[in-house]
């Protein structure tokens, strides 16, 4: 990392009644005017009578965890102390983050297993990257997924991605998790008319990288602590109760799917025959998904549950090994309008698989067993 600050620790200090002294760097060969500044007495084993310093130098320099160096008098060219980097960066760090720095740099102190632990940490929800972690250290990719994969086994780092390397700390995710319950209890106090939030309103409140918000919501519902649909998230133990006037019209957006054998009905006709917003829209059609009375099909279609099933059924007492677009139209009497992504949406079910032009008709498991 490249940048004219950087805190170290050093295993002296020349005088209990300066917390400032002007001298010279050596670090990597070079001699640079540089100021240093007294954070604190190191407490802790192993750090008995070394000290936690913030060094300014006159010129940036590319620096790492552990780089070693000297502080030496001007006059004399006598070394007063030496030391080793613990964080290098850009910018001198503000009077307010000083507590929450001294913490860190006591876990960067450690070995090398602690610093992997004390930067994944630092990163929070966001996740360590490995290009972030293989400049702060110098350390090459073999050794540090070593690093991590020891940590996993611990329990106190979860690995994300292993090319490129994409850390989380245990202590992080738990945070994450019991934070993201906090804010589902929070909004449907608030909005107690919802299904819930949607997934990327998660995201965005807690600035999270998508694979940290899907590993989240995975955890919290395996542990059954929240319900997941394709539009939103809510806390397991809520739903949202209709009206009894949003009672009368679910019964009739339900008759709107009965009305012809396999019809298929879009968002833009549902919207317009009833008069609804589009948030309204979304409301009614969420509780016919969530009570299965509608299909959710690709392109915004829907059909009702019971023509769905017979279409399913259709196509796997068909016979056919094999299932065309013609096949597929033939058997249902749809358009190719509805055809196309309703046969999609077969795909999707694990119904049936593309092969080129045709779809493969994946048989029940269930009822060949």
């Amino acid at each position: 990392m490249n940048g004219s600050d950087f805190d170290a620790l050093v295993d002296s200090w020349p005088s209990p009644t300066q917390s400032v002294i002007k001298r010279f760097l050596v670090i990597k060969g070079q001699e640079i005017s540089a100021s240093v500044y007294l954070y604190e007495e190191a407490k802790g084993e192993g750090l008995q009578g070394q000290h936690f310093v913030h060094i300014h130098a006159a010129q940036p320099l590319s620096l790492a965890w552990k780089d070693s160096f000297e502080i030496l008098d001007r006059k004399t060219g006598a070394a007063l102390f030496k030391g080793r980097v613990l964080y290098p960066f850009k910018r001198e760090i503000k009077q307010k983050d000083i507590k929450k720095r001294l913490e860190l740099l006591r876990e960067l102190s450690g070995d090398e297993i602690d610093m992997v632990l004390a930067k994944t940490r630092a990163q929070g929800v966001k996740g360590l990257v490995e290009k972030d972690l293989a400049e702060f250290s110098s350390l090459n990719k073999d050794t540090l997924l070593k690093l991590s994969r020891q940590l996993e086994g611990e329990g106190k780092i979860r690995i994300l991605s292993f090319s490129p390397i994409f850390l989380l700390s245990q202590d992080s995710f738990d945070f994450l998790c019991t934070r993201i319950l906090a804010y589902l209890s929070e909004f449907h106090e608030k909005h107690p008319e919802d299904f819930g939030v949607p997934p990327e309103r998660i995201q965005k409140r807690f600035g999270l990288p998508q694979r940290v918000l899907v590993l989240a919501l995975k955890h919290l519902s395996r542990a059954g602590q929240i319900s997941e649909s394709e539009r939103s998230v809510a806390l397991r133990d809520f739903y949202p109760l209709p009206s009894p006037e949003e009672e009368k019209l679910l019964e009739d957006m339900e008759e709107m799917y009965l009305e012809g054998e396999f019809h298929s009905v879009s968002l833009e006709e549902m919207q317009k025959r009833f008069r609804l917003s589009k948030k309204r829209l979304n409301r009614m059609l969420s509780f016919l998904v969530e009570r299965r009375k509608v299909v959710l099909g690709k392109d915004g279609f829907l059909l009702h549950s019971r023509w769905w099933d017979e279409v399913i059924q259709a196509v796997r007492s068909s016979e056919k090994k094999e299932l065309s677009v013609y096949d597929f139209k033939q058997m249902t009497g749809l358009t190719r309008k509805y055809a196309i992504p309703l046969l999609e949406l077969l795909d999707q079910m694990g119904v049936t698989r593309r092969r080129g032009p045709t779809r493969e008709i994946i048989q029940d498991v269930d009822k060949k067993s």
